[in-house]
């Protein structure tokens, strides 16, 4: 028996995880990817652990067919979507979303004479440099990296949970920050005039 055949039955976390690659997570994510994605459903309770290394999908009693239950699932994670500690369900399942993904938003909670210098303090203190632009250049480095560092720390910690590894979530965090970015347009190749000097 699987969840093909039975999916209010109870199961291991493998048979849960072909289950849920099979038409329920994007088409994109890889194994590695899909055992995270999982660890955080089991997190948000879409799944919930019966010991013994099983797991029943939450909320279903009985036997229904697998395309109700499918349904059952989508409502449940669409719901789920829309809390706080779900807000990444819509970027792993496949039928929450029309190809467009809300960006992730940093959260305004450092104070700036809070924040911490992603360079050593030994860099930036006020020691003699032979070149002083070396300098500007680390701080503005680091001043353009900042909202981004603080963007992937913010969302680690809002994806760790009991199942969800900190690699688990550094794995969600660069899934979604994929689907998240702005591609450029390509720029059309140009051949530069070349003037002659006489």
């Amino acid at each position: 028996m699987s969840p093909h055949e039975a999916p209010h039955l109870n199961y291991p976390e493998k048979l849960w995880l072909n289950w849920f690659v099979d038409g329920t997570f994007n088409s994109d994510i890889d194994e590695i990817g899909a055992i995270a994605v999982l660890h955080y459903l089991i997190d948000l309770n879409i799944l919930e652990s019966r010991g013994s290394g099983l797991f029943k999908l939450s909320g279903l009693k009985q036997e229904k067919p697998i395309d109700e239950v499918r349904d059952f699932l989508l409502k449940n994670l669409n719901k789920i979507s829309k809390t706080e500690k779900g807000f990444a369900v819509i970027y792993f399942v496949s039928g929450l979303h029309n190809g467009e993904f809300p960006p992730l938003k940093l959260e305004n909670t450092l104070v700036k004479s809070k924040r911490r210098n992603i360079f050593s303090k030994k860099l930036l203190a006020d020691n003699k440099s032979s070149d002083l632009s070396n300098l500007q250049i680390v701080k503005k480095w680091g001043d353009n990296l900042r909202p981004f560092l603080d963007l992937e720390q913010q969302t680690i910690a809002r994806l760790i949970g009991e199942w969800t590894s900190k690699e688990d979530a550094q794995w969600l965090f660069s899934y979604i920050l994929s689907k998240t970015r702005v591609k450029s347009p390509a720029k059309k190749w140009e051949q530069l005039s070349r003037k002659r000097h006489r």
